[in-house]
């Protein structure tokens, strides 16, 4: 106790005459019990018109602020030094005061207690109230949203002023981090329930390729605002996933500080998308390889494919073309050989073989085949010829 007295400030008369008298400053004993309130306080929380010394004053802070007073308290009575914090009191229906707080300890009428002196932050502090409700409010959504969000910080900022390959080695290079990856991204690139999406490696699931640098391309060029850019990424057990972005970024006189977005996993679409591509190519090899003019449509009458048979033979004439597709959608049977007059060709006949069949988009489509009768004149038929 001699030595808690030693380190002990003596109040020589009110524990605030040496303070502004705007300043919240209140007295707790070493229990946590009130003390003294100075008038500024008191009339602040609404206490001016009562007695409010020996009440607990945990009824008049937050929880978490409480809490830190008296951890205060059980370390002075250690011996250790008092310190500045920040302090919210509770006003009148609970109003929370943010303040910053100096905490001292004196002598109060012989015994050692803490006294608070705290500067309420005013408008400030009602900005930051606003600033924390505001990121509680997004933070909730980023929680429960069902569509993944993501932010790159780049902790060594791209020097977006470089040639574009520079930059684009900056994005990749510089050191970066995940921020305010939600829930919903997790789940996307497959992470355990025991990992946090935010203290990943960044090019851990998003990997420098060459697929992800035209992205990175895309993105420059857009002015960093760009929907629908595809990236190459990682999933958690190293398979890659299609993504499609929607990316923002923050420039700041000329350095990228950050990149931020939502993405969808399109892998399927793409497998489906790639699957039909290669089949359409292989079509298109396969009817090039065809002697006759072969052009193919589609459910409502669209051309899906013309061979190199059919572009040469029919080549800047798109009225026969037309005429031709009239024609077969004109007949009352679905396939077999037909009879085609081209009226504005001098008399040339051709017969036309149509079959419909199922097409790579799983629609139908009609082959429409082309020869052009010879001087024999002789007919065509479905018919295969017999044997002898």
């Amino acid at each position: 106790m001699a030595e808690m007295e030693a380190l002990a400030e003596t109040l020589q008369s009110s524990p605030g005459q040496s303070l502004e008298s705007d300043l919240l400053v209140d007295v707790i004993s070493l229990d946590g019990r009130v003390l003294w309130f100075s008038d500024s306080q008191a009339e602040l929380l609404g206490t001016y018109d009562r007695d409010v010394a020996g009440l607990d004053a945990g009824a008049f802070y937050t929880s978490e602020s409480f809490a830190e007073i008296q951890q205060l308290l059980h370390r002075r009575s250690r011996g250790e030094h008092a310190a500045a914090m920040e302090l919210t009191l509770l006003a009148g229906g609970g109003r929370p005061i943010r303040t910053l707080a100096r905490a001292r300890f004196i002598r109060w009428r012989g015994e050692i207690a803490l006294r608070l002196a705290k500067m309420d932050y005013g408008p400030v502090g009602n900005r930051y109230r606003q600033l924390e409700a505001d990121f509680r409010t997004l933070s909730s959504m980023l929680e429960t949203s069902s569509e993944a969000h993501w932010s790159i910080v780049f902790s060594e900022p791209v020097d977006t002023t470089l040639p574009k390959s520079e930059v684009v080695r900056q994005v990749f290079e510089n050191q970066s981090v995940w921020r305010l990856c939600n829930p919903a991204m997790a789940q996307l690139y497959q992470l355990p329930e025991s990992l946090d999406f935010n203290e990943q490696d960044v090019r851990l699931y998003w990997p420098r390729s060459a697929a992800n640098e035209r992205f990175v391309e895309e993105i420059i060029n857009s002015d960093y605002a760009i929907d629908n850019a595809l990236s190459i990424d990682r999933r958690h057990d190293g398979t890659l996933q299609y993504i499609l972005n929607d990316v923002r970024g923050e420039v700041v006189d000329g350095f990228l500080l950050l990149l931020w977005g939502n993405c969808r996993d399109v892998t399927r679409q793409h497998i489906a998308d790639d699957v039909k591509a290669s089949a359409s190519k292989l079509t298109a090899r396969v009817l090039d390889g065809m002697a006759d003019p072969v052009i193919i449509l589609d459910d409502e009458g669209q051309v899906v494919s013309r061979n190199k048979a059919f572009a040469a033979r029919f080549a800047g004439s798109r009225t026969i073309e037309n005429l031709l597709i009239a024609h077969v959608r004109g007949r009352p049977r679905a396939s077999g050989w037909s009879l085609f007059a081209n009226s504005g060709g001098a008399g040339v006949l051709f017969d036309v073989h149509t079959r419909k069949v199922t097409g790579v988009d799983s629609g139908k489509w009609t082959v429409i085949t082309v020869r052009e009768r010879g001087a024999d004149g002789a007919k065509r038929t479905t018919r295969q010829p017999r044997r002898p």
